[in-house]
C-alpha cells in the first residue's frame, strides 16, 4: 500500500539525547549520540540517512533486476559518508559499494538498474542528490543456481 504521507513518532529516553523513534506498527529504533554529549547507544541521524539511502536504493535495484527476469541470489551495500569539518557537519561524500550475487545478471545490467534507482527509483538518493556528491562501485559475485 502506497500513501502520500509517512509518519514516525520519536521520543526522549534518557536524560542526555538518546531517542526511541517507532513508525506503523514496527519494533522501535534507538537514535544517540557519541559520549560526551550520547552514550552512543543508538544510530546518528547521519547513520540513520546512511541507512534510508542503501535501504531504499538496493530495494529500487533488487525489485528492478527481479523485473528483468535476473537471479538476485544476495545484494549488499557498503556505504560511507565523508562529513565536512565545520558545522553543520554535514556530509559531503557519500560513497557506495554494491555487491550483488547473482548467476545471470551482468555488470552493464547492475549498472543500469543503480542508474535507474538514482533518476526514478529511490526517493532518498534523490532528495540527496545535487547536495552531496554520491560515488558509486558495483562488483558482482558470481553464484550458481
Amino acid at each position: 500500500m502506497t500513501t502520500n504521507k509517512l509518519e514516525t513518532d520519536i521520543t526522549l529516553v534518557n536524560d542526555k539525547v538518546r531517542f526511541s523513534g517507532t513508525t506503523r506498527n514496527i519494533p522501535e529504533v534507538f537514535m544517540d549520540y557519541f559520549p560526551p554529549v550520547g552514550d552512543g547507544e543508538g544510530f546518528t541521524g547521519l547513520e540513520m540517512l546512511l541507512l534510508s539511502l542503501s535501504g531504499c536504493s538496493a530495494t529500487a535495484i533488487a525489485v528492478l533486476l527481479r523485473k528483468m527476469n535476473k537471479n538476485v541470489g544476495g545484494l549488499a551495500v557498503h556505504a560511507t559518508g565523508t562529513r565536512q569539518e565545520t558545522a553543520p557537519f554535514a556530509f559531503t561524500r557519500i560513497d557506495l559499494e554494491y555487491t550483488l550475487t547473482s548467476s545471470d545478471a551482468t555488470s552493464d545490467d547492475l549498472q543500469k538498474v543503480i542508474r535507474l534507482a538514482e533518476t526514478n527509483m529511490c526517493p532518498v538518493w534523490s532528495m540527496l542528490k545535487g547536495n552531496v556528491e554520491i560515488i558509486v562501485e558495483h562488483k558482482i559475485n558470481a553464484h550458481l543456481k
